[in-house]
């Protein structure tokens, strides 16, 4: 009797736990109406990138300081301040200046450059970021959803779904907040492989590709991407290797006023 009463619980309870898919359809809403919602809120943004060459020593590294506010058709940015170096052997070069390069040729300048403007950020829509893959709605179709379970993450309810895209080598997780189907963790990774033929006559692989975004409720509704990290490693043309390193976090969260807006001059 006990194990039958077990199973007339249970039957209820599993009927109200959606499938995997339909949870991520329904987080895909929520993204887009929280975003919508970051529009009262301004924050700072604090972005790292380091390269490394092959032998493992310090080739660059950056840091930028943002100030994000909202603007008439989504968040603007201003950038506060830079702080870089460069090791060319025993010499260092310091540098304060966004997109600052030793030479036009300047490989890792551009690098650097291409991921301090665009880690944690896409100035077409509010204070979104760059690397949703599953979570938007227009990339569901791509991606086979599986539900891995239920448990309790820091503060939050969560479920835990695997993913895995349908076109080419991306999979990952997410822990997504059960009450409010919104991401708190989201893991990805590319275990692709350039093909052999591609990196053995051009000598140019990618090679061990992720990252990991951190969100974090700061109102009902209202969810940023709080943290962001991740790492690549890359050979091109068997002369040019490195190990790329970046992270950004978003803080100092305040609320304004609905109405107000920011005009940054563009990077």
């Amino acid at each position: 009797m006990r194990y039958l009463a077990g199973l007339l619980i249970a039957v209820p309870l599993l009927a109200q736990t959606p499938d995997a898919a339909e949870i991520m359809r329904r987080v895909s809403e929520n993204v887009e109406r929280a975003t919508a919602a970051r529009a009262q809120w301004v924050y700072d943004q604090n972005v790292f990138v380091r390269l490394k060459r092959a032998n493992g020593k310090l080739a660059r590294e950056e840091s930028r300081q943002y100030t994000v506010a909202p603007g008439e058709k989504g968040a603007d940015r201003k950038l506060v301040k830079v702080d870089g170096k460069i090791l060319d052997g025993k010499k260092e070069i310091d540098y304060t200046e966004a997109g600052y390069r030793t030479k036009d040729a300047d490989i890792d300048g551009a690098l650097v450059d291409t991921f301090a403007r665009e880690i944690l950020w896409r100035d077409d829509s509010l204070g979104s970021i760059r690397y949703l893959f599953p979570l938007e709605a227009k990339n569901q179709e791509k991606y086979i959803f599986r539900l891995d379970g239920e448990e309790r993450y820091h503060d939050y309810d969560v479920y835990r779904i695997s993913f895995r895209s349908r076109v080419d080598e991306w999979e990952g997780e997410a822990l997504i907040e059960k009450n409010e189907l919104q991401p708190v963790l989201v893991t990805s990774a590319w275990t692709g492989k350039v093909p052999t033929a591609v990196a053995i006559g051009l000598g140019t692989n990618v090679r061990q590709i992720g990252e990991k975004i951190t969100y974090k409720r700061f109102d009902k509704g209202v969810w940023f991407p709080v943290e962001c990290g991740g790492e690549m490693k890359l050979r091109v043309l068997f002369l040019y290797a490195r190990t790329i390193a970046f992270s950004a976090s978003n803080v100092g969260f305040r609320k304004t006023d609905v109405q107000s807006s920011a005009e940054f001059a563009k990077e």
